[in-house]
């Protein structure tokens, strides 16, 4: 029997008894909690424990029912808090858990208590609104117009984007509509910024198809202000160009706020897709009349490359973007208020050497890279600075990437028209721009000497058989000549296509061709000349081993080959320059 100072009251003994038992007779615990339940049906701690009971066994109708019955007595409330702050926070998380099918089981009213209690309760400021966006998901019809102005006002919005994103993608969901058109179009420029930012610098990836979202958000604002819905539902699906062109339909419009906002989002993640296909660089390409022309070329200029089609949609709104006073003054505004202006990585030069102004696309004297360099051969190129671009591109090749790479096949296009491409950033592909614009170059020059055709014949091995009809024009020229020189043949011509010609060329019957291309190792170079008169055998002897010689190498890299080329022999380069 207790002590004196141990007696409990008959409340504490019964609870004491059903714990005893719950451990290995579940039914005489319940049997006890029964009758401590009816003898005292108002006394919080028994109440309190047939909760814990059926929690703890799992139990989630009944456990449902005896915290509704706490929650009937709002004197109780102060001692649920704990668990009241348990259940709501097992709402917040996507995972299904006990309480929160414990919460489904509970009356509508009660469940307003609930959440609504936990908000009130809440000190925190950014854990008090996302109870309220909680309360707010579960009772729609309380209305959120007070929660946005909340989120809108919040000092913390503008630097914990936290706030942001619990106004962004939690709460304008649940918005239907809302009175002031006004703050309708200050909650599309918070959602435009936060979906930007979050596309282009949060690591995270849990929000799924972000842009649709911020259409979603764009289409409330409609809604509201009778916008074109085709502008508003822009489905992955759609075709962008006819998009764009509607959207470039509506430059002339008197209300340029659905221009402003839909050629936002649509420039805005134009340039994003365009980020994401990453490794390439816009430069200066070439054309060939000769070929046959592109179907997809739009305009006076052309566009090649991986980020074409991204470019020029970005391009194109950009300019419709700035097409008048008052939507480039809206653009500009609303421009600033974005924490992520993708613009300003590189897109502004390259919009400056797309339409044509090579002094804003031209990198800074202190940028020292391959794209710098890259883009400078491209312009100097094109502004006819060819002893510059040739430093240029002696700098490149000092900076080639590791990256092998393959030849870049759309490098020339038929047509007469301007012609940008993206390169691929590989040594490859860099070469090949390099080779083939240092082959326009000398064709430009007027490269009618027997040094120049020479310097094609190397260049041109390592895109063949790309610029095959110059060279046989080059060959054709030799016949007309009946004499070519070049002392550098037998280091740096090794393409069997090439090579095959020129021996052609020399066993043909009845000409009169002098090849001066094959050093004698006991004679200054291009002093001994072969020709086809039959006078000396012996030299003819060494023409064949000597074409043999080079045929044995023709397997040796012409990437390292065309390196060694430009880089040794570039004073040669110059002389034609």
């Amino acid at each position: 029997m207790p002590a004196l100072d141990q007696i409990i009251s008959d409340e504490e003994y019964m609870i004491m008894r059903a714990k005893e038992l719950q451990t290995y007779d579940i039914y005489s615990a319940k049997a006890w909690m029964l009758t401590a339940k009816t003898l005292f049906p108002t006394n919080f701690k028994i109440q309190f424990e047939a909760y814990l009971m059926e929690k703890q066994s799992g139990n989630v109708q009944e456990a449902a029912e005896c915290f509704s019955s706490l929650m009937m007595s709002s004197d109780n409330i102060s001692n649920l808090l704990p668990e009241i702050s348990a259940i709501a926070n097992a709402l917040k998380c996507p995972e299904t858990s006990f309480l929160s099918q414990m919460f489904d089981k509970i009356c509508p009213d009660i469940q307003l208590t609930i959440l609504k209690t936990s908000v009130e309760n809440s000190d925190d400021t950014m854990e008090h609104c996302r109870l309220l966006v909680l309360l707010l998901k579960k009772f729609p019809q309380l209305g959120v117009d007070g929660m946005v102005k909340t989120l809108m006002n919040a000092e913390k919005f503008f630097y914990d984007n936290r706030y942001a994103r619990l106004l962004v993608v939690e709460t304008l969901p649940l918005l239907s509509s809302l009175e002031s058109p006004r703050l309708l179009q200050r909650l599309v420029v918070r959602a435009i910024d936060f979906y930007n930012s979050y596309v282009n610098e949060d690591g995270e990836e849990d929000i799924t198809d972000p842009w649709q979202r911020l259409y979603g958000v764009l289409d409330l604002l409609g809604r509201l202000l009778k916008w074109d819905p085709f502008f508003t539902h822009f489905p992955n699906t759609y075709n962008k160009d006819t998009y764009f062109q509607k959207l470039a339909a509506l430059r002339n419009s008197e209300d340029c706020r659905l221009l402003l906002y839909c050629g936002t989002t649509f420039f805005l993640r134009s340039l994003r897709e365009k980020k994401t296909i990453k490794g390439n660089i816009l430069i200066e390409a070439f054309c060939d009349p000769e070929l046959p022309l592109s179907k997809r070329r739009k305009g006076d200029i052309e566009i090649t490359g991986a980020s074409a089609h991204q470019f020029q949609a970005a391009a194109n709104c950009w300019e419709l973007l700035h097409c008048n006073e008052i939507i480039s003054r809206e653009f500009n505004k609303l421009a600033s208020q974005l924490q992520v202006k993708l613009w300003a990585d590189g897109f502004t030069e390259e919009l400056s050497l797309y339409r044509g102004r090579y002094e804003e696309a031209f990198p800074a004297p202190s940028t020292s890279n391959i794209n710098a360099s890259l883009v400078r051969i491209s312009i100097t190129y094109i502004q006819k600075k060819y002893q510059i671009c040739l430093e240029h591109i002696l700098k490149a090749l000092s900076q080639l990437p590791p990256l092998e790479g393959v030849l870049d096949m759309e490098l020339i296009v038929g047509g007469t028209h301007r012609h940008l491409h993206f390169l691929p950033m590989t040594k490859v592909a860099i070469l090949h721009y390099i080779c083939t614009l240092l082959i326009k170059i000398l064709l430009n020059v007027g490269g009618v000497s027997d040094l120049a055709y020479g310097h094609m014949m190397v260049l041109m091995q390592l895109g063949w058989p790309q610029e095959e009809s110059i060279f046989l024009r080059i060959i054709d020229t030799i016949r007309q000549k009946s004499v070519f020189h070049y002392h550098l043949f037998q280091p740096y011509i090794i393409h069997i296509d090439i090579l095959e010609e020129i021996s052609f060329l020399w066993n043909e019957q009845g000409n009169n061709i002098v090849l001066d291309i094959i050093p004698n190792s006991q004679q200054h170079l291009g002093q001994r000349r072969i020709g086809t008169r039959g006078a000396d055998k012996g030299v003819k002897e060494d023409f064949k081993q000597a074409m043999k010689a080079q045929v044995a190498r023709s397997n040796e890299s012409i990437v390292n080959l065309m390196i060694h080329f430009i880089t040794e022999e570039h004073d040669y380069l110059l002389q034609l320059l």
